[in-house]
């Protein structure tokens, strides 16, 4: 299914479009490095994961979109990053984000990561935390740690504008544009808009006291409205869920397989690509075993293992399923994702600002709303607006 342990690494082959990677130069001349890019090649990309899980790992759950994808993989060795501004290791040869969260520098210090990859466009390329986003009351508005927090989010923004823009993993969609809404009003057409523009980037999950300072440096696409759309960051802890319902009689737990895909993918607004979800761990429902027989209600584990794409067929609603299906999911697909040295096992999931159903199941399993976050449009053809002033 997937290595959590080992992190994939895909060594396919693409014609670059820009210079080679491994010698990429991601800041201005004549500019001080605020960031640094550390590439997640197969030969130190496993020690460049664990060191920032370790810097991750104090802040969970703050910090669990950014730490769920690091864990799950499906790295590229030509196109995923992580970027920080935390030192690098002075021994000879190492090149590794490093920090120590017991120590007064790290509690005093700001300091900010993320992981990008640009070939997983249209869908999300970058998820990020910074440490301010776990702090009680997060950032005073003209404070200095305020500013020193836009100088961290302007040293990310100027790394990954100096990234190789490589072609996506993902073929051109073939699905016809609609104008079909979802419960907040949006159409396929507008979460994808933004897909034709090389220079407009996805980033996913990105916290309400991180979207201020980025809206301040003048890089979001505003034009996108499907971007500024709030969602609920849903936490849970799973050994507290209550135990699920038994499904209605007739009923049997499943998995989808490559065939159900593009009914998944005609049942959202949001466009999903085959590849990802053929690499995704999920559960569904069916109302007989036949090899022919279609899913009823479906759901995934998402790259950053948040639960996704959560399906109930409006005739099957009402019954129990989502709750069902959601309740066993956290409990039996996402094994690989537990530590013996975290003993909470956090899961999480994203609901739209507005889907009342969606968010009433949530708080019926536990889920605590603990902030909101938003999938941002970032322009990197946009200057710095704030700190030019």
């Amino acid at each position: 299914m997937f290595n959590l342990t080992i992190p994939a690494f895909s060594h396919d082959s693409y014609p670059s479009k820009t210079k080679n990677p491994s010698d990429h130069d991601p800041s201005p001349k004549g500019t001080v490095e605020i960031c640094h890019s550390f590439p997640l090649t197969a030969q130190a990309g496993l020690q460049v994961v664990l060191a920032a899980l370790d810097c991750l790992r104090p802040y969970l759950p703050a910090s669990l979109p950014l730490y769920r994808r690091l864990q799950f993989g499906r790295f590229f060795e030509d196109s995923s990053f992580i970027i920080s501004n935390l030192g690098r290791d002075s021994t000879p040869g190492c090149n590794l984000p490093l920090c120590s969260a017991d120590s007064q520098d790290a509690r005093e210090k700001l300091w900010v990561m993320a992981f990008v990859d640009r070939r997983c466009r249209p869908e999300t390329e970058a998820w990020m935390f910074g440490v301010w986003e776990a702090e009680g009351g997060g950032l005073v508005a003209g404070s200095e740690r305020q500013r020193e927090a836009e100088r961290l989010m302007s040293g990310v923004v100027d790394v990954v504008k100096g990234l190789p823009l490589l072609p996506s993993i993902h073929e051109p969609s073939e699905a016809p544009e609609g104008e079909q809404r979802d419960v907040v009003g949006y159409s396929a057409n507008d979460y994808r808009a933004h897909a034709g523009n090389p220079e407009i980037m996805l980033w996913g999950a990105v916290h309400e006291r991180t979207v201020p300072i980025l809206l301040g440096l003048g890089v979001v696409a505003l034009q996108f409205k499907a971007g500024m759309m709030p969602n609920y960051t849903f936490v849970f802890d799973v050994a507290e869920m209550p135990t699920p319902p038994l499904l209605p009689k007739g009923l049997i737990w499943g998995e989808l397989q490559s065939q159900h895909l593009a009914l998944v993918r005609s049942r959202t607004q949001i466009p999903r690509q085959e590849r990802t979800m053929a690499d995704l761990p999920n559960l569904a429902v069916f109302q007989s075993k036949l090899a022919t027989a279609a899913p009823i209600a479906w759901a995934f584990v998402g790259l950053d293992g948040s639960l996704t794409t959560l399906h109930v067929e409006p005739e099957w609603r009402g019954r129990g399923l989502a709750k069902a299906m959601t309740t066993k999911l956290f409990r039996e697909c996402m094994g690989g994702f537990w530590e013996e040295s975290v003993r909470t096992k956090w899961a999480h999931g994203y609901v739209v600002v507005g889907n009342e159903a969606s968010a009433h199941m949530c708080k019926g399993l536990g889920g605590k709303a603990d902030w909101e976050c938003y999938w941002l449009r970032v322009d990197l053809g946009k200057g710095l607006e704030a700190l030019r002033r």
